[in-house]
């Protein structure tokens, strides 16, 4: 029933979206393992909604995630693996219990995400944090696709506070998912070069969230994102 739910509102939307002459506006922000974009994304869509008259804007992570799993009928920790998946796992099947046993492709898990971001993208006033938002909705004209750095060592420090990790072991997980990250963008961009991606990228180590909201803010009213 849930489902049932869900992709109704999904058609909704697209049929919404299909009114608009021109899709967006969306900002998307990818980042380095350890280069935290949550704080960044609500910080932004704070200031957007404080300073831009016009409709609200919001910031998507793990609802996306969540979405994906309603929509295939499962849980979101039985499809996180994607998002960190080894190249050649895309094609395997994937064995999920709900109710009763189920097999969804991860080639399905990320059709389903591909969808449910580009039907955001395409709707607007939102903040894509990850999830490959860059490629997604590179062609919609009024979209901005940052990046987020730093340098290894500052990555690694990062986690190991934050998880209360040995450097040694910090440093496994950062290449780790480095590697885990590469994977599943490379899916979507076929191994294109940064450059082609995105707009700007900022360190996080040399720059502090309030001055990278504010960069962030000041190009997307550049590019016109807040124009009606």
């Amino acid at each position: 029933m849930e489902r049932n739910v869900f992709i109704k509102y999904l058609n909704e939307r697209s049929t919404a979206n299909a009114s608009k002459i021109y899709p967006g506006p969306v900002i998307t922000i990818s980042r380095d393992y350890g280069c935290y974009a949550t704080e960044i994304a609500q910080k932004l869509t704070q200031k957007i909604n404080e300073e831009i008259e016009g409709p609200k804007w919001q910031y998507l992570t793990k609802e996306i995630l969540a979405e994906a799993a309603k929509d295939l009928g499962t849980n979101e920790h039985e499809i996180a693996h994607v998002f960190g998946a080894e190249s050649n796992t895309f094609f395997s099947d994937l064995a999920i219990s709900f109710g009763k046993k189920r097999y969804a492709s991860d080639a399905l898990v990320v059709k389903t995400i591909r969808k449910i971001v580009r039907a955001y993208a395409e709707q607007g006033h939102c903040v894509i944090v990850g999830r490959a938002g860059c490629i997604i909705a590179e062609d919609i004209t009024k979209s901005l696709h940052v990046k987020l750095i730093a340098p290894l060592d500052f990555r690694i420090n990062g986690i190991a506070r934050k998880y209360e990790l040995l450097k040694t072991d910090a440093k496994k997980e950062v290449e780790t998912h480095d590697i885990s990250r590469a994977h599943f963008l490379e899916y979507f961009a076929q191994k294109r070069a940064d450059c082609d991606l995105f707009q700007a990228v900022f360190n996080r180590a040399s720059l502090n969230t309030d001055q990278i909201v504010s960069a962030i803010f000041q190009l997307a009213k550049q590019k016109m994102l807040f124009m009606k």
